[in-house]
């Protein structure tokens, strides 16, 4: 487990702020969603991962008999540091090139496969095309979606950004206003969003090497969501985002103000602002379009995704660790099969998905296929 030097933590860690996760369990047209923890304070112990996971994994902490902290900050920055690779957050760096985190919760899967990293599924969540509740465009291609974000081939170019206003989109003649200019904003690459969003554009044959100079960046720091762009301790964004929002929740509120917004996001978008989630291709973010990637991806919404809590067996592990590790999954001396089902409820319970129905008789929690590691 990462153990946090004091030093670091002081320059960084002060404040846990509390942010709403996904939504979309019971009710198929909920959305699902995203949540930011901060740093508990200094000498604390804990593990890094994806924002989005926080509100179920802390959940699911304290159901645990294990101690943990989770500080959240990126399924990035989980990931290097199951590979021991440094990373910065606010400033600071950590994991400093030490190989002491053995589990990453995860918004998705590893890159690649190391030796030793085992991924595991544990439920399903998407990513939501976001426009203002009252924008009359309701759907876009993929082709659409890259051209917007990535441009015509990929790219990123000038040349290629050519989507600049929502009349050189496929529907854009649908647009609340077909000539008003397109303002986008994107998840940071940071985030296991944006490799997702990528990723699910690739396999589709639609690579997005790079972003169109004209999509705007929003990040997460003590200070609150802001822009790539903005200063120091400045925000050009709040309001309509607030300071205890998530980037998450900040790009839900800056579609949902502008109709001239087209941002991605986590399906958790929704949480503070009613913003219209676009179907994809025909199809709609739903529990069901969701769910069918397990079953049959090709029917599935397109950007449609799994959540993991990677491990890595070759680092030592933390008693800690191994407790909520074996608690989540059911294995003892610390599990059974009613904690594996705890745990799916507290992922659940902040709004994502379980990847089979839990109100099908014969329910298997956590039964979301095998992963690509190892």
């Amino acid at each position: 487990m990462k153990r946090i030097e004091v030093g670091i933590l002081a320059a960084v860690a002060a404040v846990s702020v509390a942010a709403c996760g996904s939504n979309g369990g019971a009710n198929e047209n909920e959305d699902v969603g995203s949540t930011k923890e901060r740093l508990t304070g200094p000498g604390a112990d804990g593990i890094y991962g994806s924002d989005t996971l926080a509100e179920a994994i802390n959940a699911a902490l304290a159901a645990s008999p294990s101690t943990l902290a989770y500080y959240g900050s990126g399924s990035g920055n989980g990931e290097k540091c199951l590979r021991g690779q440094a990373v910065t957050y606010s400033g600071a760096t950590y994991c400093s090139g030490t190989r002491d985190q053995s589990i990453a919760p995860m918004s998705r899967n590893l890159n690649g496969c190391q030796a030793g990293e085992v991924s595991h599924r544990i439920a399903l969540d998407g990513i939501g095309v976001w426009s203002a509740s009252g924008q009359t465009i309701s759907d876009l291609s993929l082709a659409d979606v890259r051209k917007a974000f990535c441009g015509t081939d990929g790219s990123g170019s000038a040349a290629a950004c050519t989507a600049t206003t929502w009349s050189t989109l496929s529907n854009g003649a649908s647009a609340t206003n077909p000539s008003a200019t397109i303002v986008k904003y994107r998840r940071d690459d940071a985030s296991g969003t944006t490799d997702t969003f990528k990723s699910i554009l690739s396999a589709a044959g639609l690579a997005c090497s790079a972003f169109c100079a004209d999509v705007k960046v929003v990040v997460d720091t003590e200070q609150g969501p802001k822009l790539s762009t903005d200063g120091t301790g400045a925000s050009s964004i709040q309001p309509p985002c607030q300071a205890s929002d998530t980037a998450t929740d900040c790009i839900g509120r800056l579609a949902n103000a502008n109709s001239s917004v087209l941002a991605y996001a986590g399906l958790g978008a929704t949480a503070k602002a009613p913003a219209k989630a676009l179907s994809i291709a025909g199809k709609t973010p739903t529990t069901a379009n969701i769910r069918a990637l397990v079953t049959t991806p090709s029917s599935a919404y397109a950007f449609a995704r799994f959540l993991y809590l990677n491990e890595s067996t070759t680092n030592v592990r933390d008693l800690e660790e191994e407790k909520f590790f074996k608690w989540a999954f059911g294995q003892s001396p610390y599990g059974t099969s009613s904690t594996k089902l705890s745990f799916e409820s507290k992922l659940t319970g902040a709004g994502f998905i379980a990847c089979t129905d839990p109100a099908v008789s014969g329910h298997v929690a956590l039964d979301c296929g095998a992963s690509a590691c190892p």
